[in-house]
């Protein structure tokens, strides 16, 4: 009896999407992938439906926004299979898979998509299915989080969040604000909190004096961008340091030379209070 000849094994490429909250950091997490055929048909595509991991790395991540991915890819998976026409002896690429190509070149807001990948299968959905489970469901047990460092950019901003919601502000204020609109398109610097109680846009921004040299001079330089195109006011809310420090005296002169006020931690219920009353 002849031996029955073995699977031919399958070009394919496949994408993977992340979420990323900031890009000054680099820490990402998969959120779901996409499986293509080398011609560029769309073998499949699958979103996680557990964003305990999101929620660990960004306690205010927009998790309705993130829930919508998934209809918005489908909507584009269509559209990628109604418009992909791959003959035997020219594949095209299109639809989706040029979408995710861009984006991947973008490198821009949130969602992230990594280069193309390629891997070999004898059978592409049941890849699919392994690739998910590789990537994006098999996640490693998530470790106890070690507290913030007292002074630290990310401790002030818990106590910035801590205090807005404190005087009932939380649901006036826009948090992890986009400033593409006012540098460049992809910019994935945000600004931590907005609120617009007259009209005119105010930001607040965490900001460690000891630390962040680096980040005042990119605060510095993006509010300098946003007011080229509208009037706006931003504060840096500060925790206290030794002003004797060579670090926190440069921080303070960066800001002071773009103009943004300085505010401490020790007074942002009084200043919070004063915001309340302009709405």
């Amino acid at each position: 009896m002849p031996e029955s000849l073995p699977e031919k094994k399958k070009n394919c490429e496949y994408f993977l999407a992340y979420y990323a909250p900031s890009a000054l950091r680099e820490t990402r997490v998969a959120i779901g992938l996409f499986l293509f055929e080398e011609s560029g048909r769309l073998v499949g595509h699958r979103l996680t439906e557990d964003w305990r991991a999101v929620r660990c790395l960004d306690p205010q991540a927009d998790l309705a926004m993130l829930g919508s991915l998934s209809a918005h890819f489908e909507r584009l998976a269509t559209e990628s299979v109604a418009s992909v026409r791959a003959s035997e002896f020219q594949p095209q690429r299109e639809g989706l898979y040029e979408r995710l190509r861009q984006m991947e070149q973008e490198f821009s807001g949130a969602l992230q998509i990594s280069p193309a990948r390629g891997v070999l299968t004898t059978d592409p959905k049941q890849e699919l299915d392994r690739l998910f489970e590789q990537h994006v469901a098999a996640r490693k047990p998530l470790p106890s989080r070690t507290p913030l460092r007292v002074g630290s950019r990310l401790w002030i901003r818990g106590q910035m969040s801590d205090a807005i919601r404190r005087h009932g502000l939380w649901e006036r204020f826009d948090r992890d604000v986009s400033v593409e609109e006012f540098t460049a398109p992809g910019d994935g610097f945000r600004m931590d909190f907005r609120f617009q109680p007259n009209g005119v846009p105010q930001y607040l921004h965490a900001l460690s004096l000891e630390h962040d040299w680096t980040q005042a001079k990119l605060l510095g330089y993006t509010c300098w961008r946003i007011r080229e195109k509208t009037e706006a006011r931003l504060t840096a809310i500060v925790a206290d340091a030794d002003p004797a420090l060579p670090a926190v005296q440069s921080c303070r002169r960066i800001l002071t030379e773009a103009q943004i006020a300085v505010e401490p931690l020790s007074r942002l219920d009084a200043f919070l209070e004063e915001v309340r009353r302009e709405f």
